[in-house]
């Protein structure tokens, strides 16, 4: 009984992180749920890729991702979004979902990281999370 217990507590926990997707494992977001950034500018600009974990830490929830600020894309648990940004510095991040309402919509949820884009490059950023830190948006080079 006790292993019984032992192990539906370890399950529990499992449950209740993200696990990371591959960007060329995740599902395109949807092209109306890219809001902006989603055309290559004429100037020199660089592609940053979001992609969303899956799993338990709002799971049932879109995430919206920010560039300078600006609400950029809605992403789903398992998604990649491709946007093009012009070359420079600029932050990139998660916020609520500013379209949904009550527990969805996260309130002043907000996480940023700094980045250099520089013409042609790619810059690959991780949303996931887990119950004790909540969502959050990192680094990644998958």
């Amino acid at each position: 009984m006790k292993l019984f217990v032992g192990a539906l507590a370890l399950i529990a926990l499992a449950g209740c992180s993200t696990s990371q997707v591959s960007a060329d494992k995740a599902k395109p977001v949807p092209a109306d749920r890219v809001l902006a950034f989603s055309k290559k500018p004429s100037g020199p600009h660089g592609t940053v890729i979001v992609t969303r974990d899956t799993g338990f830490v709002g799971g049932a929830c879109y995430v919206g991702v920010l560039v300078d600020g600006k609400f950029s894309a809605r992403i789903d648990t398992g998604e990649v979004v491709r946007l093009y940004v012009p070359s420079g510095e600029h932050l990139i991040g998660l916020s609520g979902d500013e379209r949904s309402g009550g527990t969805c919509g996260w309130g002043s949820l907000r996480k940023e990281q700094s980045t250099i884009v520089q013409d042609g490059s790619v810059k690959k950023f991780r949303i996931g999370g887990d119950t004790q830190v909540g969502l959050d948006i990192r680094p990644t080079s998958m």
